[in-house]
């Protein structure tokens, strides 16, 4: 590799994948690699479209480019984390890369540079510094104590990428409500079915959609969560419920309650029986 190659990879992650590991990114990938130092990432994707192998690319450009880095991912499980480590190791070694370390849930190279799975729990991971990448995959099933655990990673480093990318799950868990919410600082990016970043065979995609029916199917592919996971009340149900609806008809007559008649008088015919005899 040349120095002025070198310069062109060191600055472009997704011009590194497509020249040296010989993989073409797609558009949501490309914006992924090529977010700026520092930046926070939300990523809705649809199933296997890549987001674990897109965030194992950028753990290990900055674990090559990046002498002595640190980058960290975090999964539901473990064996999750292991597995996001083990797609960083084939990078590595793709592009050249050696290794000093290499088990199940950590990898260093010999310029010093580190990647570790973490577990799918807070208690053990707290007090890292993390300077490359923070990776939350499956974002939506991880706990809010494990995302409060990750972001100070960064707190010295702010040059470092905090990272949550995940298919859709409910409305209230972690990585939703940072999607939904109004935090104009995260960059927002979306892989699903109905876009133009991700690829489906249609047939598939409708023989997905019989067997899943169409809540699952909208949560998997289209980036569409579910309305409550412990409640018979779905999102839809309250919106319904909570949208003020204009009547078609003016207030008037029709709306008010019905006139009553006033009542008759009527004669009791059994004053005029008389005894007989």
């Amino acid at each position: 590799m040349n120095s002025l190659s070198e310069v062109a990879y060191r600055i472009d992650p997704a011009l590194w994948v497509r020249q040296i590991l010989g993989v073409e990114p797609t558009k949501w990938q490309e914006d992924f690699l090529r977010a700026p130092r520092g930046a926070s990432i939300l990523a809705l994707t649809a199933r296997q479209c890549g987001k674990t192998t897109t965030a194992a690319w950028g753990m290990a450009h900055a674990a090559l480019f990046s002498p002595g880095s640190l980058s960290v991912v975090a999964c539901p499980a473990q064996r999750q984390s292991a597995e996001a480590v083990r797609r960083v190791r084939e990078a590595v070694i793709k592009a050249g890369g050696e290794l000093e370390a290499d088990n199940t849930f950590t990898l260093e190279l010999t310029n010093g540079s580190r990647v570790m799975a973490l577990p799918g729990s807070d208690d053990s991971i707290r007090g890292l510094t993390v300077d490359a990448w923070i990776v939350a995959d499956e974002a939506a099933r991880l706990s809010n104590d494990l995302i409060a655990a990750l972001r100070p990673m960064r707190a010295r480093r702010p040059e470092a990428r905090f990272a949550m990318l995940s298919t859709a799950w409910s409305r209230t868990d972690p990585f939703w409500m940072a999607w939904a919410g109004d935090d104009q600082s995260w960059i927002r990016l979306k892989a699903t079915a109905d876009t133009d970043t991700v690829r489906y065979d249609p047939e598939f995609l409708k023989q997905e959609r019989r067997a899943l029916g169409e809540a699952d199917y909208k949560r998997e592919y289209l980036g569409i969560p579910m309305g409550g996971q412990a409640s018979p009340f779905t999102w839809e149900l309250y919106e319904r419920a909570t949208h003020v609806h204009m009547p078609l008809v003016p207030p008037g007559p029709a709306f008010r309650p019905p006139v009553q008649e006033r009542p008759v008088p009527i004669t009791n015919p059994f004053q005029r029986l008389r005894p007989p005899g």
